[in-house]
Parts: C-alpha cells; sequence; structure tokens
C-alpha cells in the first residue's frame, strides 16, 4: 500500500507567501499611520517603524523573488504595497516641503 502525501510549498513559494503577508501588512499599517498620524506618541511611533519595515520587506522581498523568476500574487501585492509606501512618503514630503502639515489633520493629540 502506498501513502499520498500532500504537496508541501517549496522554498520560494513560501518565500512569495511571506512577502505577501508582508504587504498586506504595509497596506494595514499605512492606513493605521494615517489615521494616528496626528498622534505623538509611542503608539504612533510603533505603527510608523512596523509600516517602515514591512514595506521595506515588501519591496526588496518582490525584487529578489522577481530577479529569481519567482512569478505570483504575492509578489504583485508586495511590489504594489512597496510602490503604495513610497508614493505616500513622497506625496507627504511635497505637501510638508509646500508649507502643508500632512500630520496636523485634527490638530493634535
Amino acid at each position: 500500500m502506498t501513502t499520498i502525501e500532500a504537496p508541501t510549498p517549496s522554498g520560494t513559494t513560501r518565500g512569495a507567501r511571506l512577502i505577501g503577508v508582508c504587504g498586506v501588512a504595509s497596506l494595514a499599517m499605512l492606513g493605521a499611520s494615517l489615521m494616528w498620524a496626528h498622534h505623538w506618541g509611542p503608539l504612533a511611533d510603533s505603527i510608523v517603524v512596523a509600516w517602515a519595515i514591512s514595506s521595506l520587506a515588501s519591496g526588496v522581498g518582490s525584487s529578489v523573488l522577481h530577479s529569481r523568476g519567482v512569478r505570483g500574487i504575492g509578489i504583485r501585492i508586495a511590489a504594489i504595497a512597496a510602490v503604495t509606501s513610497f508614493l505616500a512618503l513622497v506625496v507627504a514630503g511635497i505637501a510638508y516641503a509646500a508649507g502643508s502639515d500632512p500630520a496636523a489633520g485634527c490638530g493634535g493629540g
């Protein structure tokens, strides 16, 4: 009698899934950062740090896996999330340079 084992994902498939999760986390942290941008304190700082880490992980991870020939929805999600985060930083920087304060949406605290 032979046993049939379920296929296990390869290292690249697991990596693509992990990078896709980082991309989703990056978008979630971007949304949380926008909601908490006017609050200053440890919670807002930790949200921004989590956003930065997940954005960097999704951007670097999707680039590395794409260069290795890995394709999939996880890679696309991660790349889109990284580009979205980068554009959000560019828009906020341009607004700040033009004299606006993007973090002062509701007057603080």
